[in-house]
């Protein structure tokens, strides 16, 4: 052997050995390697807690470890994923033992927290699924939440032998209410709320053939029975149960994202281990106009604000109430948002009886208020939420009984409610006020005392009270709201509970401000 080829064999060991060294150094730095010392170090800081590297070798490696792989060089030192106990229930506004990310290191306002490569969303476009005629055959007929329902229910029916197995297998039980057992203790807390009346509107616009926020109950046993399970079938060889699909769904009504165009509805890790927070400190971010595989490479979750270690990383799911949280995501916040509604839909017509009886008016009045060019009236006019003069005092404040403006997407498909301050809004002011514009805009307001209202103001308020005792009189917790159930055992029941208290004082706070 020459000196030329000793020196050829000894420079390919050298290079071998520093790529395995960079090997190691990059599936460390990716989490595939677990640095025990660092783990021992980081998991003493928050009870209940698996460290970022063990968590994250546990949820993603593989046998080729390469499928899902996320720069974590920026944060993996920020952030840890936490078991939360009883014990920690007050750190955070997560509810007992759900997982949340906390910050074990300063984070600051900007800061890319996560970046999340597009190819390890789990989609339709990704799903093996994707590849089956019956699948392909009704996916243009089915909606996107329905759509990746089934690709979820395919891939985690494969077991070990789909590439998301490993994702998959840390999806938590998620219990929504449409699925509640009618009898139960939940299900009775929460009738005659406004979760309640989402549900019985989602079963009524399924059946009257338009659309509403959500699917219903029985739109989804129409589609399991009728599409559902011979896609299964016809792609896995054996069947399927309805226990099993409504897992799936729950899963993506609680947890999946609208990345971009191409991409559509995903499921996205690490992302969807973010809870909901009003106001939240952190957001997800990514190129919704990219309409092919090569524009949208990644979604990143970003710092809004500065995050301080053992402050919990939040996202916002959007200005919704709890009871679209509970019914969507199946929590509630322990504290009242900016976004709680007590609302009456008038295509359901139980809804709209009571409305009529309550404001002395009829069903095609109401109607035609309600019609989409009509509640229009508060942008033409001027003040604070787009009020007329008549509403705003001297010093530019809104009188105590003025009205609300529309300010979300709900309450344009729902402009008659009762806000998280209890005033109400402006189609339900109109219709309290006889439907008469001219004392919507003609009368001088000189008090919040609304004693010193003229006469046709103060009917109105008197109609508004009515119907917040209507509203009170079909909820449950109005008859048994001394005798609140223990909810230490049970995360269904605590929000049910939590939800029906909390629309109790809403509605008692509407008939304080307009009491005459």
């Amino acid at each position: 052997m020459d000196a030329r080829t000793v020196i050829c064999l000894l420079w390919e060991l050298y290079v071998t050995n520093v790529a395995e060294r960079a090997e190691q150094r990059e599936k460390r730095r990716f989490g595939y390697l677990c640095d025990e010392a660092a783990c021992v170090s980081r998991a003493v800081t928050y009870p209940h807690t698996a460290s970022w590297a063990s968590w994250w070798d546990r949820m993603w490696r593989r046998a080729n470890g390469r499928f899902f792989r996320m720069d974590l060089a920026a944060w993996e030192d920020a952030v840890d994923v936490v078991q939360l106990g009883s014990d920690a229930r007050e750190e955070s506004s997560s509810a007992p033992g759900t997982l949340a990310v906390i910050a074990s290191d300063p984070i600051p306002a900007g800061h890319v927290i996560a970046r999340i490569p597009c190819k390890a969303l789990l989609c339709a476009r990704h799903s093996a699924l994707s590849h089956h005629p019956a699948f392909q055959n009704v996916q243009a007929s089915l909606t996107p939440v329905l759509s990746l329902t089934f690709c979820v229910l395919y891939e985690t029916e494969l077991g070990d032998a789909s590439k998301f197995a490993s994702y998959l297998a840390l999806f938590p039980d998620v219990h929504l209410p449409l699925a509640w057992d009618p009898m139960s203790d939940e299900a009775t807390w929460l009738r005659g709320t406004e979760a309640s009346r989402i549900l019985r509107r989602q079963e009524h616009a399924w059946t009257s053939g338009y659309r509403y926020i959500g699917t219903s109950y029985s739109e989804l046993r129409h589609v399991w029975h009728t599409i559902g399970e011979r896609i299964m079938l016809e792609a896995l060889g054996v069947r399927v149960s309805w226990a099993a699909f409504m897992r799936a769904f729950s899963s993506v009504s609680s947890r999946a994202f609208v990345v971009d165009l191409y991409h559509g509805l995903s499921m996205v890790p690490f992302a969807d281990l973010l809870n909901h927070g009003a106001p939240n400190n952190a957001q997800i971010e990514s190129d919704v106009d990219a309409y092919s595989a090569e524009m949208g490479g990644t979604v990143d979750v970003r710092a809004i604000d500065s995050i301080d270690p053992g402050e919990e990383v939040l996202n916002s799911y959007g200005e919704l109430g709890n009871a679209e949280l509970l019914c969507q995501y199946g929590f509630v916040l322990d504290t009242k948002s900016g976004w709680e509604r007590c609302s009456w839909d008038v295509r359901v017509p139980e809804e709209c009886t009571q409305l009529c009886a309550c404001l002395e008016c009829d069903a095609p009045s109401i109607h035609h208020v309600t019609e989409p060019q009509q509640p229009a009236d508060a942008q033409r006019a001027s003040g604070d939420d787009g009020l007329p003069p008549a509403y705003v005092d001297a010093a530019g404040g809104v009188y105590d009984f003025a009205p609300v403006s529309h300010t979300n997407r709900h309450d344009r498909q729902c402009p008659i409610f009762i806000d998280a301050s209890g005033r109400a809004s402006w189609v339900l002011w109109r219709l309290a006020l006889g439907l008469c514009s001219e004392h919507v805009y003609g009368y001088e307001a000189a008090s919040a005392d609304t004693s010193l209202l003229p006469s046709h103001a103060r009917e109105a308020c008197q109609r508004i009270t009515r119907l917040c005792h209507a509203r009170l009189s079909t909820m449950y917790i109005q008859r048994c709201k001394d005798a609140l159930p223990s909810t230490s055992s049970s995360s269904t029941l605590h929000w049910a509970v939590q939800h029906a208290w909390q629309e109790w004082h809403l509605l008692r706070a509407c008939l304080e401000r307009y009491a005459t």
